[in-house]
C-alpha cells in the first residue's frame, strides 16, 4: 500500500490562509528591498526607466508564483497529516480501535500520529483482555441473574469496539454492529448474596 496523498488541497480554507500569508510576507520583502535599494541608491532612480519597473514587475511576478507553489507544498505537508489524524480521530471515536495512521516522511504531526498509534494499540489490548474475561464469565454456569444481567450489559456495551480487521473493514462498527450506542443503558443494583439487610 503506498501513502501518498492524491491531491495536493487537503483542507482548502487552513491551506489557502497558510499561501495567502507566506506570499504576502513575500510581496512585502520584495518591494522593501526594492524600496531600499532606491532610496540608498538614488542614482539608480536616476537612469530607471518604464521598462525597468515592468522587467522588476516581472520577476516579482515570478518569485511570488515560485513562492506560492512552495508554500501550497509545504502546507499540504500540514494540512494533510491534520487531515489524516482527524479523520483516524473520528474513526477511533466510532470504536474503531484497529485505527494506525500512517504518514509519509518529512510530514508534520509525526509526534501526534505515532501518539495516537500508541493509544490505540494500548485501547484494543486492553479491550480484547476485557473481551476475553468477560466472555470466560459468561461461560460460567454458577451465576446469579443479577450478576448475569450485568454480564450481559457489559457484553453490549463491548460489543461496540472494533479490535480487529475485518473484510469490511472500510466501515466503523457503528455501521457494522447491531449495538447502537444511543441505546438506553440499564443498570441492574448487584446485591452480594453473602451480606445480610
Amino acid at each position: 500500500m503506498t501513502n501518498r496523498r492524491q491531491t495536493l488541497v487537503v483542507n482548502a480554507i487552513q491551506q489557502r490562509r497558510f499561501i495567502m500569508g507566506v506570499v504576502l510576507v513575500a510581496i512585502i520583502l520584495i518591494n522593501s528591498l526594492a524600496i531600499f535599494t532606491v532610496i540608498f541608491k538614488p542614482a539608480l532612480l536616476d537612469a530607471f526607466e518604464i521598462s525597468h519597473a515592468v522587467a522588476l514587475a516581472g520577476l516579482e511576478l515570478v518569485v511570488v508564483t515560485i513562492i506560492g507553489y512552495f508554500s501550497l507544498i509545504l502546507s499540504h505537508r500540514i494540512a494533510g497529516p491534520a487531515h489524516a489524524l482527524a479523520r483516524d480521530l473520528k474513526k477511533l471515536a466510532d470504536g474503531d480501535l484497529t485505527v494506525e495512521i500512517h504518514l509519509r516522511k518529512g510530514d508534520f504531526h509525526m509526534e501526534a500520529a505515532e501518539a495516537l498509534n500508541v493509544a490505540a494499540e494500548i485501547l484494543r489490548t486492553r479491550m480484547k483482555s476485557v473481551k476475553s474475561a468477560l466472555a470466560n464469565l459468561e461461560k460460567k454456569q454458577n451465576i446469579d441473574e443479577a450478576t448475569r444481567q450485568m454480564l450481559e450489559l457489559a457484553l453490549h456495551e463491548i460489543a461496540y469496539f472494533k479490535t480487529e480487521s475485518s473484510p469490511n473493514s472500510g466501515q466503523s462498527p457503528r455501521e457494522t454492529s447491531t449495538v447502537d450506542p444511543r441505546e438506553p443503558v440499564v443498570i441492574v443494583e448487584m446485591q452480594d448474596p453473602h451480606v445480610s439487610r
